[in-house]
């Protein structure tokens, strides 16, 4: 996560929040814990928060503007204006796979974070529009390689399934980050390759 100004209470409560997430679910961690990790009192966060589940809300928004911010300060690069479309899209792929899928402290979050979205509605509308968001950044990326915009959203979204799989799988299986990321370079070598 990125670091704030220190006297922004708000980002510091959510950077601790990511902390304790780290080790413990979010059912089990209270928040006086989340407190104790932003080096604040417990007050303090019903100052900033309605309650620990506005806190995760909050949350989600804050991780899912701060890759949002990564990915439009990369791909707005103005030396990335005149790279052919395919280079492009591999460097899409490839800086998706280093600062989100391989990401392992992410990848942990999220996990627990998918598990709230199937009972929390909150929380899975934020990540279903987070998903959405990341699909149709992709297929438009892909729509000028084949010119068919459906084959491009399909195309979107088994992509990032496959990629979110792998966050998962890169968690569960412990795997060495090298074979993962060989897999990954093949998955989009055919990708690219098929349209």
């Amino acid at each position: 996560m990125p670091k704030k100004n220190g006297s922004d209470k708000r980002i510091q409560i959510l950077e601790a929040l990511n902390r304790c997430l780290q080790n413990k679910p979010f059912d089990k961690t209270s928040i006086k814990e989340i407190a104790r990790a932003a080096d604040v009192n417990h007050g303090l966060l019903h100052y900033y928060f309605k309650s620990k589940e506005d806190i995760l809300i909050q949350y989600i928004d804050y991780v899912i503007d701060h890759y949002r911010s990564m990915v439009k300060e990369r791909f707005n690069d103005k030396e990335l204006e005149n790279i052919d479309i395919k280079k492009l899209i591999e460097e899409f792929f490839m800086f998706t796979h280093d600062r989100i899928t391989l990401d392992r402290s992410l990848s942990k979050v999220f996990i627990e974070i998918w598990e709230i979205a199937v009972y929390h509605p909150a929380v899975k509308a934020k990540l279903q529009r987070a998903y959405q968001e990341w699909m149709d950044v992709l297929s438009n990326m892909l729509k000028p390689l084949n010119n068919d915009i459906d084959l491009s959203r399909r195309t979107s979204f088994a992509t990032v399934a496959f990629l979110e799989g792998m966050a998962l799988f890169s968690i569960i299986l412990d795997t060495d980050s090298k074979e993962f990321k060989t897999i990954l370079s093949d998955f989009q070598s055919k990708i690219i390759d098929m349209l």
